[in-house]
């Protein structure tokens, strides 16, 4: 296994998890030190376990690595390997009409706004675990894509503001636009590491595995992110509601701004 051995210091600012959580055990030089020992036979599989997930697989590791260590793609190897296959929903079946297909990911009625916005009718989809993005890196996935693909048919998909519906939608090769691209008069605030923000700290912690498996660094990540940021308009609903958890009173997302525009 290759991995990273500089020293820690050097890829800590690159890391949003090790700046916001403030723990030497995210430090990406640490965690790939971590999975070269469990390759070797010398760190528990639970061990492992706990370091990979220290993560919102948000790229900026690789982006600094002087070594060009691909070690996002190595964290996805690995945990596929060592974390148990996800459970995911059955896909449910649109509603309505109309040549949109939007799909909602929180509850907020995405559909009926930009159907009065359009001045169409626009069909919605609904999802409880965002398309099943957490299988993403599991040998189950080509079944799953498989699934996505004959749902969605020839339908224009709308992603109202969710990053993690739009990896499931990109792993499964089915093109998408984001809501803020279809109305550009919404798209105000800052990009996650799912839409290419750039930030004192790239990543409020929203993403990838580390809110499921380590809500407490994900909440300091969250409250980093807040101490630094110039305002609290995100772009991905996932950063948005994690935000809101983490006392980002007036954290608000596109949709948020299309909502109180139709009402």
């Amino acid at each position: 296994m290759n991995t990273c051995a500089l020293c820690p210091r050097l890829c800590r600012p690159a890391c949003p998890v090790a700046t916001g959580s403030q723990r030497e055990a995210a430090v990406p030089a640490n965690i790939a030190r971590v999975l070269v020992d469990w390759d070797r036979g010398g760190a528990s599989p639970e061990l492992a376990a706990q370091a990979v997930t220290l993560c919102t697989d948000c790229g900026a590791c690789k982006d600094w690595c002087h070594l060009d260590i691909p070690l996002p793609e190595v964290l996805r190897e690995c945990r596929a390997e060592l974390l148990p296959e996800p459970l995911v929903e059955p896909l449910r079946p649109s509603e309505g009409e109309g040549r949109c297909l939007v799909v909602e990911a929180d509850g907020r009625p995405v559909a009926e706004a930009l159907s009065r916005r359009l001045g169409e009718p626009v069909r919605r989809w609904f999802t409880a675990d965002q398309l099943g993005v957490a299988a993403v890196d599991h040998p189950s996935w080509p079944h799953r894509a498989r699934e996505l693909r004959a749902a969605v048919g020839t339908a224009e998909i709308v992603v109202t503001v969710d990053g993690g519906v739009a990896r499931a939608l990109e792993a499964a090769e089915v093109p998408f636009q984001w809501l803020h691209e279809v109305l550009p008069e919404l798209a105000q605030g800052h990009g996650s590491c799912q839409t290419g923000g750039e930030r004192p700290l790239a990543c409020c912690g929203a993403g990838g595995p580390l809110r499921h498996h380590h809500p407490e660094d994900a909440r300091r990540v969250g409250k980093a992110w807040l101490a630094r940021a110039d305002g609290q308009a995100v772009l991905d609903a996932r950063c948005r509601n994690h935000l809101l958890a983490c006392g980002g009173l007036e954290a608000a997302d596109p949709l948020d701004r299309l909502l109180a525009e139709e009402s």
